[in-house]
């Protein structure tokens, strides 16, 4: 669309409308734009996890995958840099071996139910898909609730819910041998006692106070606080 010339015999800009000039500054600040330094690119925590998830990947633990894995992390992290991640955790070290204490014995105890679900005579074992809301506003307490639920045998993790409104998303879990109501409260509960394990091992104290409001807040708290009545009707089931 042509435009008209003003009274210096220049045209107008419509709306809309992006000079020539205006597109050059553009590019020109795009190639003054200062570099990221190829320091401030690397870090070592995710150094570190790259070379464990490569040599994951080949399933050898050998001096020839460190060293191959240490060049292509540093590679990717320079070339493909990626943005800082801030957190928010705190670390807790009596919490944390409290975490994984628990997490052995419940990966004990699921590995005989399994296996007991596997040998013993009679009907196969029917399963559930569980819907289970969350109260973290936080994708990496998330991500570790579900990865931590998924590594316990007879559990598994086939989606993450959208967070709602008030930031709360939800994980449905595939839950082996659970085919009651009671046994669905029982994989709600655990999850959800995972979660807080979780929140109260590494949240900050602003983000463990607003959890803690929203699992009162809808009843999961009590559900966590209940695990020996979740655990009589488990067994009047049986």
């Amino acid at each position: 669309m042509a435009s008209t010339p003003d009274e210096n015999g220049r045209p107008h800009a419509h709306e809309g409308h992006v000079d020539d000039g205006q597109v050059d500054e553009v590019r020109l600040r795009a190639r003054l734009r200062p570099a990221i330094p190829w320091r401030e690119r690397i870090s070592i925590p995710v150094l570190v996890w790259l070379v464990l998830l490569w040599q994951m990947l080949w399933g050898d633990l050998s001096v020839a995958n460190t060293l191959s894995g240490l060049a292509l992390g540093l590679l990717v992290m320079i070339v493909l840099p990626l943005p800082r991640v801030t957190f928010g955790i705190r670390f807790r070290p009596l919490r944390i071996l409290a975490l994984l204490g628990h997490f052995v014995v419940d990966l004990v105890a699921a590995s005989a139910q399994v296996a007991w679900l596997a040998v013993r005579p009679g009907r196969q074992p029917r399963n559930a898909v569980v819907r289970i809301p969350l109260h973290s506003e936080s994708d990496l307490f998330v991500a570790m609730t579900a990865e931590l639920t998924s590594l316990v045998p007879g559990s598994l993790i086939i989606e993450i819910g959208t967070p709602s409104a008030n930031g709360q998303g939800s994980l449905y879990v595939h839950a082996l041998g659970v085919d009651t109501p009671e046994g669905r409260q029982d994989v709600r509960r655990t999850v959800l006692t995972l979660e807080r394990r979780i929140m109260r091992t590494f949240a900050e104290p602003a983000a463990l106070a607003e959890y803690e409001r929203r699992a009162a807040a809808d009843g999961s708290a009590a559900v966590c606080d209940a695990p020996e009545q979740a655990g009589d009707r488990r067994k009047e089931v049986v």
